[in-house]
């Protein structure tokens, strides 16, 4: 009797580690592997196995939280469904061959923290409520096809520590609600067609390690706030349209 028990114990404990995703998140991912082409990834999942078991994806609570498939060769675009995936803070699909634009659909992941997916071949602007993801604290998009203006009300994204989109094909002015960011680490906007002057108050972002906005379009004079901001630590101008000088103790790399 006592082995029985322990057996139909055994069972159970078995069945309650199989992870129960609901099947809105469950066809979202098979809709990414399939889109990206998954049977030719580096590691691809066993769609027959555990969620549990399938390579870069992170559950708590049977919610899915986080994808990690970084250089795992995706290729293809990114489905629509991506933005079923509610509960996901964490999506890097950095080093990949995707390709398409970013599905609008992605702004329903409103708690999503970490954007990464640089070095790919995305294509087309923003989507246009990005800066509804209040709690993004990272976007990473750079060395894509990316192109349009960035949203002029970039500042709602309150919680941002850094946004770096270079080797891109953005366009217009860095807005001016980028001077409200508070915990900005690193903006990061070179080799990119910006143009116009930058806004006025950067030097309002005492939290800025690194700017880095060379290779660009920019003009006018520069805001004499940068001398002050003592923790930039690094700071590139170069291959710019600007007037005037900032001190050398601000500068790595300028030339």
């Amino acid at each position: 009797m006592t082995k029985i028990t322990s057996l139909l114990l055994l069972i159970l404990l078995n069945t309650v580690a199989i992870a129960q995703v609901s099947t809105q998140e469950k066809q979202a991912l098979l809709d990414l592997h399939k889109a990206t082409n998954g049977n030719s990834w580096n590691t691809t999942w066993n769609l027959d196995a555990d969620i549990a078991t399938w390579e870069g994806i992170t559950l708590f609570r049977d919610k899915v939280i986080a994808i990690q498939l970084v250089d795992n060769n995706l290729s293809g675009n990114l489905p629509e469904s991506l933005g079923n995936l509610v509960h996901l803070k964490s999506l890097n699909l950095y080093k990949n061959n995707i390709s398409g634009r970013l599905p609008e659909t992605i702004t329903k992941i409103k708690g999503l923290k970490v954007l990464n997916v640089s070095f790919n071949q995305l294509t087309g602007e923003l989507p246009s409520e990005l800066t509804s993801m209040a709690n993004l604290e990272y976007i990473d998009l750079f060395f894509n096809q990316l192109e349009g203006a960035l949203p002029q009300n970039i500042g709602n994204l309150k919680k941002l520590r850094r946004l770096s989109i270079y080797s891109n094909n953005f366009s217009g002015q860095l807005p001016a609600s980028i001077t409200t960011l508070e915990d900005l680490r690193d903006l990061q906007v070179s080799s990119n067609d910006l143009n116009g002057e930058l806004p006025q108050g950067l030097e309002a972002l005492t939290s800025l390690k690194r700017l880095s906005i060379f290779d660009n379009n920019f003009s006018g004079i520069i805001p004499e706030g940068i001398n002050n901001m003592n923790q930039l630590e690094e700071l590139t101008m170069a291959s710019n349209n600007f007037n005037g000088n900032v001190s050398g103790e601000a500068v790595a790399a300028n030339d």
